[in-house]
């Protein structure tokens, strides 16, 4: 018989709704990852998820140039509204700012899916959380 001490027992509950597809996007993980059951694996998701902070500092020479396009798209739109002439430098000029922007975003898209954890890795990611969790 397995006796668990009032510390290792777990007397909290929580709850949670899902649509149709997110519970069948859980129940696939769940079976992929080798785990017992749904909670087994929402709880070992909890401990297994890095927190990830990005900081206001670490962000600012971004937004900075982020702003910089803006301002400048904005000065050409507000020429092309009170000439109504648009020309191919400015074209350019906001095409280059443009595809600036999106190639950050790009990155910072890949640094967030290189940090996403996969049903087969997760198991690993688990059992190490168990042992931190132990120590």
């Amino acid at each position: 018989m397995n006796i668990k001490s009032d510390e290792e027992r777990k007397s909290k509950v929580m709850k949670i709704r899902l649509n149709d597809r997110e519970f069948a996007k859980l129940k696939q993980y769940t079976e992929e990852s080798g785990l017992r059951s749904m909670s087994e694996y929402i709880y070992n998701s909890i401990l297994a998820t890095p927190i990830i902070e990005l900081t206001d500092e670490e962000l600012a020479p971004e937004k900075a140039r982020f702003k910089e396009i803006a301002d400048r798209i904005n000065s050409i739109a507000t020429l092309v509204n009170q000439t109504g002439k648009i020309y191919p430098e400015d074209l350019r000029e906001i095409g280059q700012g443009l595809t600036e922007i999106q190639n950050k975003l790009a990155e910072y898209q890949e640094k967030m899916e290189s940090l996403a954890v996969t049903p087969q890795t997760f198991k690993t990611i688990v059992d190490k959380a168990h042992e931190d969790v132990r120590k």
